[in-house]
C-alpha cells in the first residue's frame, strides 16, 4: 500500500473530502441515507443502579459518540409473505454473482481510510459493488474517497459492524465470507422465516436472538423496537413460541440452581459479604420462611445448591423492576436490567438464557395498552410505588424468539454473527 507522498496526510484527507463531496452532492439518487433513523430510544436512567450479579464489560468499538443504528429501519415487519419473497429475490442475486466467479479476497495489510491510495482499493470498490454498497461509482479507481467510504459503512451496517467507513481487521473478515458460505447461510435462514411466520396473530413480540432486537408488531407494522440481551454460548436463550399472559412488576427473583452453582457459590468464596450485598437470602425450602445463616454453608462444595436463593425486590434486584411472562418449559422470560451499561455493546451475549429488555417500560405500556381501563398513569404509579405488583393481561399476546442470522429489511440483506452455531458452515479457528 503506498500513501501519497510529500504532502500532510490531514490535507490529502481535506482534499478528498472536498472533492468527493462535490461529486455525491451533484448526483441524484445515490444512495437513501441509511443513518437518519438512529437509536434513539436510550434515555437517561431514573431509577437503576448497577447489576451485582452479571457486569461484563461492553467492547469499546461498540458505538460511535453513543449513537446506535437500529437494527431494523423499515415500518413494516420482516416476517411477512412479501419480505420472504423479497429473500428469495437476494438468494437469486447471491447465485449469480456465484455463477460469475465470486468475489476476489482482500489481503491488504493494515488498515485503509479516506485519502489512503493503493491498487488493491480497486479490489475493495469491485467487492462492494458486488452488493449493492456501492450502487454509483466515481472517482479515482485506486482511491479510498467518500464512494468507498459510504460504501464501506453501508456494508458494516449491514453486518452488524460498527459504520466507521475504515477497512479494519473486523471488516475484512466480514468481506472475504466466500460467497458459498453466505448462500448457505441464506438458505437456512429462508426455512427460519417460514417457520416463525406461522401462527403469528396480526399483534405479536418477536426477538431476534443473533441480531439482539425485539419487535413489537401490530397488522405487519413495527409499532416499537429495542434492543436486547440475550444468552451466551455456554447458556443459550431457546427458540421459543407461546403467549404473554401477564406482567410482574418489583418480582423476587427466585435463582436458579445452576445459577446459584456455577456463580453465587464462587461469588461468596470471593466475598463473603456478596449476598448481603445483592440483598439474597437462603431458605429451608420453597416456602420461604426459614433463613440459613450463609455463614454455616460450606461454599466449596454441593451444599448451597440444597437450599433456595431468592433477591428480594427492588432497583438493584437483577430482574429489574419487571418481568413478562409467557408459558414455556425453559423459565425464560423478559425481564429488565439494573445494569443499562450492557446495551451500549453492539453484541450482547450476557445472560443465562433469559431475554434483557431495554427500556422495558415502553414495551409494558405496549403490551398492556389493550387492558380495559389501562392507562399510562398506571404504568407511573405502579413503578413510583415499588411494590410487587402482577398485572395480567385481558388478552394473551404471542411472543416468538427466533434465530436469524440473515434477514430483509427494506432492500437491503444483514448478516449477524452465528453467535450459537446453528448455520450449516464451519467456523474458521
Amino acid at each position: 500500500m503506498r500513501k501519497p507522498q510529500n504532502q500532510p496526510r490531514q490535507l490529502i484527507r481535506s482534499f478528498f473530502y472536498f472533492l468527493s463531496a462535490c461529486l455525491y452532492l451533484n448526483s441524484t439518487n445515490l444512495y437513501a441515507n441509511i443513518y437518519d433513523q438512529i437509536d434513539n430510544l436510550d434515555r437517561s436512567d431514573l431509577f437503576y443502579v448497577e447489576d451485582l450479579i452479571f457486569d461484563p464489560s461492553p467492547s469499546s468499538n461498540a458505538h460511535i459518540g453513543d449513537q446506535f443504528i437500529l437494527p431494523v429501519t423499515s415500518d413494516e415487519t420482516i416476517l411477512t409473505y412479501e419480505s420472504y419473497l423479497e429473500f428469495n429475490d437476494i438468494i437469486e442475486r447471491y447465485q449469480k454473482i456465484l455463477k460469475s466467479g465470486g468475489w476476489q479476497e482482500i489481503k491488504i495489510d493494515g488498515e485503509l481510510s479516506i485519502g489512503d491510495v493503493s491498487p488493491d482499493i480497486i479490489i475493495l470498490r469491485n467487492r462492494l459493488k458486488m452488493t449493492n454498497d456501492i450502487v454509483e461509482d466515481r472517482g479515482i479507481a485506486d482511491i479510498f474517497d467518500i464512494f468507498v467510504e459510504e460504501g464501506l459503512k453501508k456494508f458494516q451496517f449491514r453486518h452488524g459492524i460498527t459504520p466507521t467507513g475504515i477497512l479494519d481487521e473486523i471488516t475484512k473478515d466480514a468481506l472475504n465470507v466466500p460467497v458459498e458460505d453466505k448462500l448457505k447461510i441464506l438458505g437456512a435462514n429462508k426455512t427460519r422465516l417460514l417457520n416463525y411466520m406461522s401462527g403469528l396473530g396480526s399483534k405479536h413480540i418477536f426477538v431476534n436472538i443473533p441480531g439482539n432486537y425485539l419487535l413489537a408488531v401490530n397488522e405487519n407494522k413495527i409499532e416499537f423496537q429495542t434492543k436486547v440481551v440475550v444468552g451466551r454460548d455456554e447458556r443459550q436463550t431457546p427458540i421459543i413460541s407461546s403467549n404473554i399472559y401477564e406482567i410482574n412488576f418489583f418480582p423476587f427473583w427466585h435463582i436458579p440452581e445452576s445459577i446459584v452453582k456455577k456463580d453465587i457459590a464462587k461469588s461468596m468464596q470471593v466475598d463473603s459479604e456478596y449476598l448481603k450485598k445483592n440483598n439474597i437470602l437462603i431458605y429451608q425450602d420453597y416456602y420461604y420462611e426459614d433463613t440459613i445463616n450463609p455463614d454455616y454453608i460450606d461454599w466449596y462444595s454441593e451444599e448451597p445448591t440444597l437450599f433456595k436463593f431468592r433477591q428480594n425486590p427492588g432497583y438493584s434486584n437483577s430482574l429489574g423492576v419487571a418481568k413478562i411472562n409467557f408459558a414455556n418449559k425453559h423459565a425464560v422470560f423478559l425481564h429488565d436490567t439494573p445494569n443499562k451499561s450492557l446495551f451500549s455493546d453492539g453484541q450482547r451475549f450476557f445472560s443465562s438464557g433469559c431475554v434483557r429488555v431495554q427500556n422495558i417500560d415502553d414495551l409494558i405500556q405496549w403490551l398492556l395498552s389493550p387492558n380495559k381501563g389501562w392507562t399510562s398513569n398506571k404504568l407511573e404509579n405502579i413503578l413510583s410505588i415499588a411494590q410487587t405488583t402482577t398485572v395480567r393481561m385481558d388478552t394473551e399476546i404471542p411472543i416468538k424468539i427466533g434465530y436469524l442470522t440473515a434477514w430483509n429489511d427494506n432492500g437491503l440483506v444483514h448478516f449477524r454473527e452465528d453467535i450459537y452455531g446453528k448455520d450449516p458452515i464451519k467456523k474458521m479457528n
